[in-house]
């Protein structure tokens, strides 16, 4: 059945390989195109993938180009069919190929670093102009991520044209003093790949290191006027060459001109990088929530008069009209409010400032949701929801919205319920902010993993708090049976259930007031309910969650930083796609868009069509190469592949053959003497198979001699032995020179059986002419 299974497989590939070739034949048949190419290797890696031939993978992809991108595609593949069929065997194969990736990109990393990183942000032409760095996210290949190579990049893109050797007091400075970051150092890329040296030759050319130094050194010589060039426009500094060059005098206003509008350029860099957008947003949320809190507790007005007793404060109102309360009446006489009323109930004619100040920065929120939302790359509205949906922080921001404009509109009513109800869902909707910001701390490298522990610890939490309600109200509904007795039912009972027994977990054993002095039959019923209670949950599951806890720390602390490095991938493209002026302010950024796109579509203006799409287009990081440094590129990881497909063999042979080893140690002396009884068994049986057909033979030849030599020959009769039988007792005195006799025939039958038959013919041959002569 496998042999069978193998053949069809082959048979499968043949086929394969004989369409792809009548494919291509057809395309520059009808096209006329001949110089069309058709990848045959790599089109069979994705068929080996596709189809699941994992005994083809490998070798296929070690014959195809783009090795780090096909290895990536594979544990894509993998990993996704891997959730499908919940087989592990899959996920075993896409780490394989994904450790392949990791290799190729440590030994393309320690050879050249700026080509490597250049070539990870590389847009390649014949998977789709996709790169690395795509494919590694969309593949969640972790350890891919957190490869020092792809950090660079993303340090790169984080800091933005900034120089990454500026300190982070002086970009943080910056920011307050916006005017002394013209004053910073920038570089002309986003990802910076610019090298001296040639990738290419110090990967080929190693043996010769002359003619690489003078490369080099002319190198240098045709950068040197070019800086000297720059430094005298940026910094008006004369050449330090003594040689007679001709240049254009620049006068000093000229220079000013240029210095000035560097400057403000380097304005414009600063803004714009990801790590500036984030201080700014983190500077607007702590100020958001202070003019959020200062409002729900400070600056929360009705717009009308009802009772106090509603929704009001647990204590009398009397306390509540001190000083400061009469003074701020007294100062406000356009305000008909009654002595007796709290503050916080005193009605005003409309809302807070900050209320609409809130109002507007909530909208200018919901803004940039909706264009995070619609520049998905979805093929579907349903694709795009369900994409913006798996981000738990989106989530939580659309809550957050919503409950703000439910509040705003309920508090407009004139009901003294929805009243209440605003004050409730704004103090709900605060909270969900305040968690919000945790988002913000993701970018601290300190603070960053143990966001990732704590919400892998809140899944813990969620099935402890599933057998801990069980315990609750089991003891909760018992016990207050016993105390209380039978009441009239009110909605308010599970709350004074749950208060009775859950805060027994945490120390606060009020319940022993009610029963302590209770010596009936129910008291002691309670009694025993709550010690029982107490062992079980603050004994035993109190600990079962530290445990959980501990397994999960411990589980996830050697991963912790890789999660984090990879979920700093979705960071850095956020805060790289947003318009550099921070909420509220964004506004004006969302409407300059939109104008631009308005006009751009309205208008056939080659200019505001630029002007788009540079507006749209300034944050991409993805770089397409020319044809000869992509080919560099390509010769280089192919040489790369190579070798580590080689030592991947290597080392796979020397794993199976020391499990070969393992398991003949694992091996009792029993079973070794065993195996060898059934080898020497075996190989007896194959003697006597041998010695039949020997005697057979033999027979043949006696049977040919009589009928040439007639009666003179005599042959013995041939007895057959018993196995069992012992030799010595089948042979008789007499017999015994006839036995010896019988014995060197056999031996000599045997020696010309391992000869060749024409020998044995012309050995027949003369010994009948010797005969005939006697």
């Amino acid at each position: 059945m496998r042999k069978y299974s193998k053949y069809n497989c082959s048979q499968q590939w043949i086929i394969y390989i004989y369409n792809i070739n009548i494919f291509s034949f057809l395309i520059q048949s009808f096209t006329g195109y001949s110089g069309y190419h058709l990848d045959i290797d790599k089109e069979l890696f994705l068929w080996s993938v596709i189809t699941g031939k994992r005994e083809f993978n490998l070798l296929f992809w070690s014959r195809g180009k783009n090795k780090v991108c096909a290895a990536l595609i594979a544990a894509l593949v993998y990993r996704k069919r891997a959730r499908k069929d919940h087989d592990s065997r899959y996920h075993q194969t896409a780490d394989e190929f994904e450790n392949l990736a990791v290799q190729i990109l440590d030994r393309f990393y320690q050879i050249n670093s700026r080509a490597c990183i250049k070539a990870v942000i590389r847009q390649i032409p014949s998977y789709g102009n996709v790169t690395w760095l795509e494919l590694a996210i969309k593949a969640e290949a972790k350890q891919f991520i957190a490869q020092r190579a792809v950090q660079d990049v993303l340090n790169n893109i984080w800091y933005g044209y900034i120089d990454q050797k500026e300190t982070e007091r002086k970009i943080i400075f910056s920011t307050i003093m916006l005017w002394y970051s013209g004053f910073l150092r920038y570089h002309d890329e986003l990802v910076k790949t610019s090298d001296p040296t040639r990738f290419i030759d110090e990967l080929l050319s190693k043996a010769n290191l002359r003619q690489q130094s003078q490369t080099i050194k002319s190198l240098h010589s045709m950068d040197k006027p070019t800086d000297d060039i720059q430094m005298r426009l940026m910094h008006g500094v004369a050449s330090v060459d003594n040689t007679p060059v001709d240049f254009i005098a620049v006068g000093f206003c000229e220079k000013a001109n240029n210095q000035i509008s560097q400057y403000f350029k380097n304005i414009l860099k600063f803004l714009r990088a990801p790590y500036v957008k984030y201080l700014y947003n983190l500077y607007f949320h702590v100020i958001f929530l202070s003019l959020f809190s200062y409002m729900i507790l400070s600056d929360f007005f009705p717009l009308y008069e009802f009772q106090s007793d509603v929704c009001g404060p647990n204590s009398p109102p009397e306390r509540q009209e001190d000083g400061s309360n009469n003074s701020s009446l007294i100062k406000d006489n356009e305000i008909n409010t009654n002595i007796t009323v709290p503050y916080g109930f005193q009605k005003h004619d409309r809302p807070s400032t900050s209320e609409y100040i809130l109002f507007i920065w909530v909208t200018t929120l919901l803004c940039e949701e909706i264009r995070q939302f619609f520049s998905l790359e979805a093929k579907s509205i349903r694709n795009a929801v369900v994409a913006y949906f798996e981000v738990f922080w989106n989530k939580l921001d659309v809550l957050a919205i919503i409950l703000f404009y439910v509040g705003f509109i309920l508090r407009f009513l004139p009901y003294t319920e929805c009243f209440c109800a605003a004050r409730i869902v704004f103090s709900v909707d605060i909270t969900i902010w305040f968690i919000r910001s945790l988002d913000l701390f993701a970018a601290i490298k300190r603070l960053g993993p143990k966001l990732v522990m704590i919400g892998e610890m809140m899944h813990d939490l969620k099935f402890y708090m599933i057998m801990l309600v069980v315990f609750i109200m089991g003891f909760g509904v018992s016990s207050y049976s016993l105390i209380y007795g039978a009441k009239a039912f009110t909605w308010h009972l599970p709350r004074e259930i749950i208060n009775l027994a859950y805060w027994q977990i945490f120390g606060e054993l009020n319940a022993l007031d009610s029963f302590e002095h209770n010596y009936r039959p129910n008291g002691y019923a309670v009694f025993i309910l709550l010690v029982i209670y107490m062992a079980i949950v603050n004994i035993l599951l109190v600990n079962l969650l530290i445990a959980m806890f501990s397994n999960t720390f411990d589980r996830l602390q050697t991963d912790t930083d890789r999660i984090w490095k990879f979920q700093r991938y979705s960071l850095i493209c956020e805060y790289l796609s947003r318009p550099s002026i921070p909420p509220p302010f964004i506004l004006f950024s969302h409407l300059w868009r939109f104008a631009l796109y308005t006009l751009t579509s309205c208008s056939k203006s080659s200019w505001l069509r630029e002007t788009y799409i540079q507006h749209t287009s300034r944050n991409k990081y993805e770089i397409m190469l020319d044809e000869k440094s992509a080919c560099n590129i390509e010769i280089a990881e192919d040489a790369l592949g190579d070798e580590i497909y080689y030592n991947y063999i290597k080392i796979g042979r020397k794993l199976a053959e020391e499990q070969d080893l393992d398991e003949e140690r694992i091996h009792s002396p029993q079973e070794t003497t065993l195996s060898k009884m059934r080898l020497i068994e075996n190989r007896v049986q194959i003697i006597r198979n041998q010695q039949a057909h020997v005697l057979d033979y033999l027979d043949c030849l006696m049977d040919g001699l009589k009928t040439l030599g007639g009666e003179r020959i005599r042959v013995p009769d041939r007895r057959r032995y018993d196995p069992d039988e012992s030799f010595d007792e089948t042979i008789t005195p007499t017999d015994q020179p006839r036995q010896d006799i019988r014995r060197e025939s056999l031996m000599e039958a045997i020696h010309r059986t391992s000869i060749t038959p024409e020998y044995a013919h012309s050995s027949m041959t003369n010994l009948f002419e010797s005969r005939k002569n006697e």
